[in-house]
């Protein structure tokens, strides 16, 4: 099993911010609702710099391209009191105020399995922060390499990261028996 996943720090720096307020988050301007890379979500006393950055990652069972470069979310603690920092030279940041209290966070995951062709891989692709108001997704497309993070207000994970489109990624042109499973946990 290979998995794409925020470890278990990760989980837990974002299970500590139910019952925080969410008080902004930063990203690029490059274009509207998404930015590269990074965004960084800011919370009472805390703020999280979420990525979805390219890193080497083992791949399927195969012999001749055993690690493939893949992008995946990571978080780690950011320092409020720094500029935020695009992920793209000379681009602008945008910082959007929020101020509500977080209610769940929670986690969407896919796993693609075609055990024919070695294929068994969970990736997180969306974190989803419900507040008193609104739920915040920020997601991954279903692409591997890509590391754009979109940011989506009130709209439903399935919507925007459909399972089809994971489907027809993975099953090369339909020529591969592929399934494709997603979980919603809350932490």
């Amino acid at each position: 099993m290979t998995r794409w996943q925020f470890d278990n720090k990760m989980t837990q720096m974002l299970q500590g911010v139910v019952g925080k307020r969410f008080l902004s988050f930063e990203r690029d301007t490059s274009v509207e609702g998404q930015s590269y890379c990074t965004a960084r979500l800011n919370f009472d006393d805390i703020s999280i710099l979420l990525k979805n950055e390219e890193e080497e990652i083992a791949t399927f069972e195969d012999d001749v391209v055993p690690y493939e470069e893949a992008a995946k979310f990571t978080c780690s603690i950011s320092d409020p009191n720094q500029p935020f920092a695009s992920g793209l030279d000379g681009v602008a940041v945008k910082k959007h105020i929020v101020d509500e209290l977080v209610m769940s966070v929670a986690i969407a995951s896919d796993t693609i399995q075609c055990i024919d062709h070695g294929v068994n891989i969970i990736i997180d692709m969306a974190l989803i922060i419900r507040t008193e108001n609104h739920t915040y997704i920020f997601s991954k497309s279903h692409v591997w390499f890509d590391e754009v993070i979109s940011i989506n207000i009130d709209r439903n994970i399935d919507d925007i990261c459909p399972l089809l489109s994971d489907l027809n990624l993975w099953n090369n042109d339909g020529a591969w028996n592929v399934t494709v499973k997603r979980t919603v946990r809350n932490l």
